[in-house]
C-alpha cells in the first residue's frame, strides 16, 4: 500500500509521520508531502531531533503535493483544512482523509513549528499513537 502523509510545509508533522510509519509499516510505501512545501527543504532541527531520539529513519526532503500523489492508496492529512484544500483542488474521488478520521479519532494534529522541543515531542507522541492504530487497520 502506498500512503502519503500531508501537512502544510512538509518540515514538521508529515515528515515525523513518515518516519514513524516507515518503522511501523515496513511493507508499505510511505512518503510525505506539503501543500505549500519548498521542494528540497530540510525538516526542522526539532523534528529531526525527535525522530533521532526515537531511533527512526530520517524522512525524505520536503516536497510539494502534486497530481502524481493522487495515485496513492491512502492520503492522510494532519488537519481538516488540509483535507478540504486537497478535495477542493483535486476532487472527491481520491482516498483523502485526516489521519484522526481514518483511525476513528477526533481532533487534529497541531503544527509544532516554532514551538519548543517538548512541543515537538508531544506532536511525535500524538502521531505515534495514531499511526499505531493505523497499523491495526490493515
Amino acid at each position: 500500500m502506498k500512503i502519503i502523509f500531508v501537512c502544510t510545509g512538509n518540515t514538521c508533522r508529515s515528515p515525523i509521520a513518515e518516519s514513524i510509519a516507515t518503522a511501523l509499516l515496513p511493507n508499505d510505501s510511505i512518503q510525505s508531502r506539503g501543500l505549500f512545501a519548498m521542494n528540497g527543504q530540510s525538516i526542522t532541527p526539532e523534528a529531526l531531533e525527535v525522530i533521532l531520539e526515537n531511533n527512526l529513519p530520517e524522512p525524505s526532503v520536503s516536497q510539494i503535493f502534486s497530481q502524481d500523489d493522487l495515485k496513492s492508496d491512502l492520503i492522510l492529512t494532519m488537519t481538516n483544512s488540509h483535507k478540504r484544500q486537497l478535495i477542493s483542488q483535486f476532487g472527491t474521488e481520491y482516498p483523502i482523509y485526516t489521519l484522526c478520521e481514518y483511525v476513528s479519532e477526533t481532533g487534529e494534529i497541531d503544527d509544532p513549528f516554532g514551538g519548543s522541543i517538548d512541543t515537538y515531542r508531544h506532536t511525535f507522541n500524538q502521531l505515534y499513537s495514531l499511526i499505531s492504530k493505523l497499523k491495526h487497520e490493515e
